[in-house]
């Protein structure tokens, strides 16, 4: 109760640091998952290896997706509910989105395992490659019940304002990946397998704690008493983390395409862009956490229906998201051939790594983006929430890259993010005024009844 009334009543910017700093903390954290591996891989010299991890991210990252479909609209739905009163329904949301992330990492898993070798040549693997990637991949597949569900129930957790616990669970995992990614790669001598194997028991670790957590909760449960598949309950959830979702898994797709177009200018061009992206994650990671870490309370606070303190929380976030991105895609900018020596120290992939983080040039637009996305999210406007999370992932990103390779080559390449992100963020802009407009002219009960139209 203590974190409601948090919610309901602190001062905006207040809220800010206390709700949305634990939770950059933890998107920094779960940059730190992937950076890891990459990390200790090139301090091995094997510049296959890393290429090999980059592209193999895209398939990780579904899995991803799949547990912020459930995560990310258990926490919308809990914390609307805990907005009206309703702690019991706050508990079913949990419980489905505990057992389906967990079922749904099983059928993943195993049609990966399945399916892997036409998958990674769809993600541009050759034969200097598909080796390593595969050994990565079916690692990783046989972990992904319990990465979901560390990543489906992980998320919702910040439904009740609990970000600092968030953060404290996410610390401990990474800890556990970071400590054991050394030891299997280099001491072990395990390679690529060893940095598998070193991410799947950090997201073990993580389940545990969360389970902990969970016990002592009144307002979660992963009860199979609370578990129900009746529309209002699964539908629900499945609808509110449908945008995140979707963004996330379409994201995965233009990688993929990307990275096949990157293949034709060789690995050295796959492995300079897995570096350099890194950059470009983390100032999204950072500027999103904000957002993720604010969202419950944009969430809570249209359950309760005060839509004065929605606008003051609304241009609070706006503010801090635009200067948290123009500040960071500035220090990365600046200092890019430090960050790209820091994980290879193989002149061709610095020069060409330093070139590819010219995409930050965009990234002031990035935090005005994030907030789009978290308005609409946090409204249970799905519809909007959907497209505008789907236009920087794929359906502007597709195109602009395609576009921008067959006109500029590499080039085209390396700027179809910024392109994109200009015109996406124009798009998120008009939906959510569109939507602000509706939601002042109607009335909170008609809105609630609505709102994943």
């Amino acid at each position: 109760m203590k974190n409601e009334n948090m919610m309901r009543e602190a001062p905006v910017w207040k809220l800010l640091f206390t709700m949305g700093l634990p939770v950059i903390v933890v998107m920094i954290v779960n940059v730190l998952y992937n950076m890891a591996d990459v990390f200790f891989m090139g301090q091995t010299g094997q510049t296959m290896q890393v290429a090999a991890i980059s592209l193999a991210g895209p398939a990780f990252n579904i899995f991803s997706g799949m547990g912020t479909l459930f995560g990310s609209g258990a926490c919308t739905a809990i914390a609307m509910a805990l907005g009206q009163g309703d702690r019991e329904k706050a508990k079913y949301y949990s419980s489905f989105c505990t057992w389906a992330s967990v079922f749904t990492g099983v059928v993943m898993a195993a049609a990966m395992l399945v399916f892997m070798d036409p998958l990674l040549a769809m993600m541009g693997a050759n034969e200097e490659t598909a080796g390593f990637a595969k050994t990565y991949l079916g690692i990783v597949a046989l972990g992904s019940p319990v990465m979901m569900f560390a990543g489906g129930l992980g998320n919702a957790l910040r439904a009740d304002g609990s970000s600092t616990k968030t953060m404290v669970i996410s610390l401990i995992g990474t800890f556990v990946n970071i400590t054991l990614d050394p030891l299997f790669i280099m001491v072990f001598g395990w390679g690529i397998a060893g940095a598998a194997v070193a991410t799947v028991l950090g997201n073990v670790v993580s389940s545990a704690l969360i389970v902990l957590h969970v016990r002592k909760s009144d307002c979660f449960s992963f009860s199979f008493r609370h578990f129900t598949l009746k529309p209002q309950i699964s539908l629900r959830v499945v609808s509110l983390g449908l945008p995140m979702a979707a963004g996330t898994v379409l994201m995965c797709v233009s990688s993929m395409f990307g990275n096949r177009l990157l293949v034709k200018y060789g690995n050295i061009a796959v492995a300079a862009n897995g570096v350099a992206g890194k950059a470009g994650m983390l100032v999204g990671i950072i500027v999103m956490g904000v957002c993720m870490g604010m969202q419950p309370v944009i969430s809570y606070t249209f359950g309760v229906g005060n839509q004065k303190r929605m606008r003051r929380v609304v241009l609070a976030m706006g503010v801090s998201t635009t200067i948290l991105s123009t500040v960071l895609g500035a220090v990365f900018l600046l200092g890019r051939e430090f960050f790209v020596q820091a994980f290879l120290d193989d002149p061709q992939v610095l020069e060409t790594g330093k070139f590819m983080m010219l995409s930050l040039l965009a990234a002031p637009v990035g935090g005005v983006y994030q907030l789009c996305s978290a308005y609409l999210q946090g409204t249970g406007k799905v519809s909007y929430a959907t497209i505008t999370s789907l236009l920087s992932k794929g359906i502007v990103y597709i195109p602009v890259i395609f576009l921008g390779e067959a006109m500029f080559g590499l080039p085209g390449l390396v700027f179809a993010g910024a392109v994109t992100d200009l015109i996406s963020t124009a798009i998120g802009v008009a939906l959510c005024r569109a939507w602000a407009k509706e939601v002042s002219g109607q009335k909170r009960g008609e809105i609630l009844v609505g709102e994943a139209a």
